[in-house]
């Protein structure tokens, strides 16, 4: 098996250090998200990720609109979570870790979703709204149009796992909704793959996940008629 996972950072890493002053400000290392939480949410979940990252929090500043949570790592580097109120029910948050550490910063992002009822999309009676689809090809094929399929509807990849039998891309929305799609072997030259949106089932995610088929569908034939 490989993994290939944009979000795996050890917790060993991480312990108590001492606090500094700096101002790291945005930049290009700064991760920022979107989520379908109100503030409030966001900023309980930011300080839980910290906490549960083994950071030490230095300072802790906000209010119901947001606010800033400083901390650091054990050999020091500065991480500094800003939360940010867009509406009543949603909020931007922006995390950027000293000298500029993406996959920590990403780390983090994942680990607030989960926090937030936003962890990885499942497929299944109790995961998210899903389609799916069986198509004549085989299962390494399938993967460039599922690539292709997260960049033409803006979804931000944020992990790939693949095995012999079987992969699975896993994305955001701009709202940081996570959807996924999952292939696997249904016999020779045959392969299932299901694409599935949010972690519940309504109408919306539905729709969605019928768009990323729909996608992945026009993707492959192109991919089938170029050969």
């Amino acid at each position: 098996m490989r993994t290939l996972t944009l979000s795996l950072i050890t917790a060993a890493a991480l312990m108590l250090p001492s606090c500094q002053e700096s101002d790291l400000g945005t930049g290009a290392n700064t991760v920022g998200r979107d989520y379908a939480r109100p503030a409030p949410d966001a900023w309980k979940a930011a300080v839980r990720a910290a906490e549960n990252s083994g950071l030490h929090v230095c300072s802790d500043q906000h209010d119901k609109f947001g606010g800033e949570l400083v901390a650091n790592r054990a050999n020091g580097d500065e991480v500094r979570i800003e939360v940010r109120s867009l509406t009543e029910q949603t909020s931007r948050v922006s995390v950027r870790v000293e000298p500029g550490d993406r996959a920590l910063a990403t780390m983090i992002h994942e680990r607030m979703a989960d926090k937030m009822g936003l962890g990885a999309a499942r497929s299944g009676f109790f995961g998210g709204s899903s389609a799916e689809g069986t198509y004549i090809t085989d299962l390494d094929s399938c993967i460039g149009p599922a690539k292709r399929t997260f960049s033409a509807l803006d979804v931000s990849l944020t992990a790939e796992e693949v095995h012999a039998d079987g992969w699975r891309l896993d994305g955001r929305l701009k709202d940081s909704t996570p959807v996924r799609i999952a292939a696997q072997k249904a016999g020779d030259l045959k392969t299932r793959v299901i694409f599935t949106a949010g972690n519940e089932k309504n109408e919306d995610l539905k729709a969605f996940a019928r768009k990323m088929r729909d996608e992945f569908e026009a993707a492959i034939h192109l991919e089938s008629s170029s050969d």
